[in-house]
């Protein structure tokens, strides 16, 4: 069976590193890569893994009827079973392209809780009642097109995603030494709120916590960002250190680890912290309550809220190092138990071959 998964772009970020985790299984199937616009590191790292790659380099903007009749050549020509498509822009000229080509099974993926205008509801609304099933990564993310785009319950399918577990050093929790670290492994956007953690980060300095905060990743809001790092005048608490080829060698810094986005489908960078036993903690979004166990496997505070962010860091720092050895330890055997590349590609396969 030849599957294609198709992205918007193969340079780096969510979508990106899971292509990459995936292209390292090998069975009787073929499984492609393919982007719509540009590559880059990702399509680099699977190649190395011995996987068919292809970037079009085409316009992503939705809509583009080139991009729709490339892609459709290219399904024509190269006849996948599986067409399986991730992100808006990949799912919107991928699914119609798919159509038009003949693709027996067409599978479109939400990586989040869409943020659509009524125009883009009613278009989406199309799109995946068009794809043969639409899959998410957390149950909250199925919720919400259920109820916001009137899908059928049938093609709503839960896929939760997956890390490598040998692909990651497991840590022991550090003692709390000064400074405390925190670090976040993200794309800088908007979304993502990094300015949040920031502006916490100004708040523990003033309360006279000694803190040092990584920020691993790039993006549009980089220099708000570096802006916001002059105007609080915290040069020497927060480094941001770019993009970065091999993020997880940052995790082996951590103190804690800080999710802090507005919305988010399922986050990599967040499984690969809880199963390197670093002490966890997430935004209520996404697949956050379905990963972490408040309490238990990690900490979830509300979306945008700085005050509660600063008081659940502030309680970290001041906790006993054998708290955080089990918070850090109960995320990673969650990890290890539910997260596995084995146990998400059999639940692809068998939608694939229904």
């Amino acid at each position: 069976m030849r599957i294609i998964r198709l992205s918007t772009f193969l340079d780096y970020g969510g979508i990106e590193s899971k292509m990459v985790n995936l292209s390292t299984y090998s069975d009787e199937n073929e499984w492609w890569f393919c982007a719509i616009g540009k590559g880059g590191d990702a399509e680099k790292k699977i190649e190395k893994n011995n996987k068919i790659v292809k970037c079009l380099k085409l316009s992503v903007k939705i809509p583009s009827f080139i991009s729709i009749v490339r892609l459709y050549l290219y399904f024509k020509k190269h006849k996948p079973h599986v067409v399986h498509s991730s992100g808006a822009e990949a799912n919107f000229h991928g699914t119609i392209a798919a159509r038009l080509a003949g693709i027996k099974i067409i599978v479109s993926e939400e990586i989040g809780i869409p943020n659509h205008t009524w125009k883009a509801i009613l278009l989406f609304k199309w799109i995946y009642n068009m794809s043969d099933f639409v899959v998410g990564e957390s149950q909250t993310v199925m919720n919400y097109l259920k109820e916001n785009y009137n899908i059928r319950e049938d093609k709503l399918k839960v896929i939760s995603n997956f890390t490598l577990f040998s692909d990651l050093e497991k840590q022991e929790p550090k003692s709390v030494t000064e400074p405390f670290t925190i670090v976040s492994i993200s794309r800088l956007e908007p979304v993502k709120n990094i300015e949040g953690v920031i502006k916490v980060v100004h708040l523990l300095k003033q309360k006279q916590f000694k803190i040092k905060y990584i920020i691993v990743g790039d993006g549009r809001s980089r220099n708000s960002i570096q802006n916001l790092i002059k105007d609080l005048n915290l040069h020497d608490e927060i480094k941001l250190v770019g993009y970065q080829n091999d993020p997880k060698k940052f995790l082996t810094q951590a103190d804690l680890y800080v999710l802090n986005s507005l919305t988010e489908g399922f986050s990599n960078s967040l499984l690969e912290a809880m199963y390197s036993k670093i002490p966890s903690i997430s935004t209520d979004v996404g697949a956050a309550k379905e990963m972490i166990e408040d309490g238990i496997s990690g900490w979830i505070v509300k979306t945008d809220n700085e005050m509660e962010l600063f008081e659940k860091i502030k309680s970290v720092i001041q906790s006993e190092k054998s708290t955080r050895i089990q918070i850090g330890s109960n995320g990673h055997n969650h990890v290890v138990k539910t997260y596995s590349l084995e146990s998400h590609v059999q639940s692809l396969l068998k939608l694939y071959k229904s």
